[in-house]
């Protein structure tokens, strides 16, 4: 996992990503009846009271790789929160 937070302008930024990958080789005789899938989920919300602001975003997937005639099912999840919100002074 990855955060950052920025204080720029009046603006609190923090951002937060998270990378997670399963790797899987597929031998001859196993079976690949596991299919290669993809999900994307996206929110948003505003709160113009409080004066913050939320974006959520995540994906995930799987593919095939091919490497020196070996076959892997690779699978992941990537996902990115970034808030928002006004700086009070």
């Amino acid at each position: 996992m990855a955060k950052e937070t920025i204080n720029e302008e009046g603006i609190l930024t923090k951002i937060q990503k998270h990378l997670i990958y399963d790797i899987h080789e597929l031998k001859e005789n196993e079976p690949q009846e596991q299919k290669a899938s993809n999900e994307l989920f996206i929110t948003k919300e505003k709160n113009t009271k409080l004066k913050i602001e939320s974006f959520f975003i995540k994906m995930k997937s799987s593919v095939y790789v091919n490497s020196n005639n070996r076959i892997f099912l690779v699978n992941f999840l990537h996902s990115l929160r970034i808030d928002l919100s006004a700086v009070t002074v």
